[in-house]
């Protein structure tokens, strides 16, 4: 099996609250431009977060393909707490302490519990050869240092652009970067 991950498009940070950020013009730009690079790759099932931001960025290649979007909340980002005005310094000690929280906040461990228990029930439930999974920097990164053992880590998940690409084989147990 096939599945391509797609990190969301640019998020307008001026909406402060999480689940409702939508993409900026810029980002719904981007998002369109996605359509050329899924046309041929016979996606059967799309899977994304609830956030607005996920599903602006996967709407344009669900409508392309005519396909459904099945929104899962186990897909979501992890919960800060509250807004973070530095956010790579946050997310650089919770990488540096997967225990790390904020009140009200999700530590990387819960995160990454929790994503990893939903990427395998999507995978155990689907028949399909080829999926397309839309979400959010954090969570995804997590998932990919889980299933590459550690060698996706805080570095590679700086280096993941807005909106990001990448294409996971279950068979090879590959992670490739497209994008």
């Amino acid at each position: 099996m096939k599945i391509y991950f797609v990190r969301h498009s640019l998020r307008d940070n001026s909406v402060k609250e999480d689940v409702i950020a939508p993409l900026t013009e810029e980002g719904h730009q981007k998002a369109e431009l996605l359509i050329e690079f899924f046309r041929d790759k016979k996606i059967e099932m799309i899977f994304a977060s609830p956030y607005k931001r996920v599903i602006e960025t996967v709407s344009p290649i669900a409508e392309n393909l005519k396909l459904p979007i099945k929104q899962i909340d186990g897909l979501r980002e992890r919960k800060i707490g509250y807004w973070v005005e530095d956010f790579y310094d946050y997310a650089q000690q919770q990488w540096h302490d997967f225990d790390f929280k904020l009140e009200n906040g999700e530590s990387l461990n819960e995160v990454q519990n929790r994503i990893v228990q939903t990427y395998q029930s999507i995978i155990k439930n689907s028949d399909y050869e080829t999926l397309l999974i839309g979400g959010h920097g954090t969570a995804m990164s997590l998932l990919f240092n889980d299933l590459t053992k550690g060698k996706f880590n805080y570095n590679d998940f700086l280096q993941m652009k807005m909106p990001s690409i990448y294409m996971w084989d279950t068979e090879t147990e590959q992670l490739t970067h497209i994008q």
